[in-house]
């Protein structure tokens, strides 16, 4: 019983979880806006920023964050207010 209770709020937290904010390329910001916006907005250190800061360069976009809908939005929000291309999936 106590196995199928863990599960279950298991797979209610997945489902909670399953937004995403989606940062894109853009010829406007320089990197070094984009890392520091992914560190402040999204609570990234220097070398996950990069990362995704590259990562958006080379293909296109990239997963910056990953939350609840409430959470994402008030990232992508704040992104967006930055200067920064920004979707939620």
């Amino acid at each position: 019983m106590n196995t199928e209770i863990i599960e279950e709020t298991e797979q209610r937290s997945e489902t909670v979880y399953k937004q995403s904010v989606i940062l894109f390329n853009d010829d406007v910001n320089d990197f070094d806006h984009v890392e520091d916006c992914l560190m402040k907005i999204c609570f990234k250190n220097r070398k996950e920023a990069e990362k995704i800061a590259k990562e958006a360069h080379n293909k296109g976009r990239a997963i910056c964050y990953v939350a609840s809908l409430e959470e994402c939005e008030t990232v992508a929000e704040k992104m967006s207010e930055q200067g920064l291309t920004v979707s939620i999936q």
